[in-house]
């Protein structure tokens, strides 16, 4: 009974030792891994700053270049009816016979679907 006792005792001191072990090696893991996604949270942190600061020139950017196209529209809008409003005031035959072409065609189409 000795040996068995023995036995057993070296199998739970085997047992206790390799459950120390593992705790041990458990920690270890644990904290390697805790660094290793600190480090890829750092990461994405730094990442996450460095889009958001690409975006907001981007945004900056493209508020400027439609602002500039707003200008440039209008002025080019402006110089088109000032054309406009002075050929129709030096020559206004043609605007008032395209006009009524128009008036009698629109009539025209309108009148046909009744």
């Amino acid at each position: 009974m000795d040996s068995a006792v023995t036995s057993n005792e070296k199998i739970s001191e085997a047992l206790r030792l390799l459950e120390e072990a593992a705790k041990d090696k458990k920690d270890e893991l644990r904290h390697l891994i805790a660094n290793k996604y600190t480090n890829l949270k750092n990461a994405v942190v730094e990442a996450e700053h460095s889009v958001a600061g690409t975006l907001s020139t981007a945004q900056k950017r493209a508020l400027d270049a439609l602002a500039q196209a707003k200008c440039v529209s209008e002025e080019k809008i402006k110089k088109a009816a000032e054309v406009v409003d002075t050929s129709v005031h030096e020559n206004p035959w043609p605007y008032v016979g395209g006009a009524a072409v128009v008036a009698f065609l629109l009539g025209f189409i309108l009148g046909r679907k009744q």
